[in-house]
């Protein structure tokens, strides 16, 4: 799951809370409400209002975060993306946001706390993994394909599965900025989506492709 800042109040909001009388409480209390109520705009401006991960922006912010961390700790931090249009498609664009709805969950319930996870484009979804090794991130890849291939999609007509093209990379200590380990995600994504594209028809197909290990 994404994380975001905290709505809590500041703690010198509270500090001398028993000295002040009422008209000074009454301030404080409005002063209070202001700082959450800005907080709450703050946090909502980073949520994918459709599935509730994390939007492109806080992605963006997360990943550069966590970059500016690799580079001073030399951490592991790896990059997912999935693309699930093919699944669109087959299934036609009336199905389009219970399948997005629907995958947000499965992102979230297969997931470990301490991932992150993202609706980057419209069909086009992110998990970034903080000290998360090769194996490891090629692990959770494919944990997050037998996922979503039997992921259950309530419909009234029947349940039904996901067609899914994943790309992985990892940040490498020569890499300048963050967009270097997007870049190599997208290639490995383009390679998963055209080796799908290859076989063609609505059958399941569920594509890893790594890049940068």
């Amino acid at each position: 799951m994404s994380q975001h800042p905290s709505s809590k109040p500041s703690a010198h909001w509270l500090a001398d809370i028993d000295s002040l009388d009422r008209e000074g409480l009454t301030e404080r209390l409005r002063s209070m409400a202001a700082e959450l109520d800005l907080a709450h705009d703050r946090e909502r401006a980073l949520i994918d209002d459709l599935t509730g991960l994390g939007n492109r922006r806080d992605f963006v912010r997360q990943l550069d975060t966590l970059f500016s961390q690799h580079q001073r700790n030399d951490l592991p931090v790896s990059l997912i993306l999935l693309d699930i249009v093919q699944f669109i498609n087959h299934h036609g664009p009336s199905a389009g946001d219970r399948v997005l709805r629907a995958f947000g969950d499965c992102l979230r319930e297969t997931l470990r706390g301490m991932d992150m996870s993202f609706r980057i484009a419209d069909h086009e979804f992110a998990v970034i993994l903080p000290d998360t090794s090769v194996n490891g991130t090629s692990a959770v890849a494919d944990k997050l394909r037998l996922a979503a291939a039997y992921f259950l999609v309530e419909d009234a007509s029947a349940s039904t599965t996901f067609d899914v093209s994943v790309g992985v990379a990892a940040f490498r200590v020569e890499d300048q900025n963050a967009d270097a380990v997007v870049q190599r995600a997208y290639e490995a994504l383009d390679e998963s989506r055209a080796a799908q594209a290859d076989w063609g028809g609505p059958a399941v197909r569920l594509i890893t492709k790594r890049k940068g290990f």
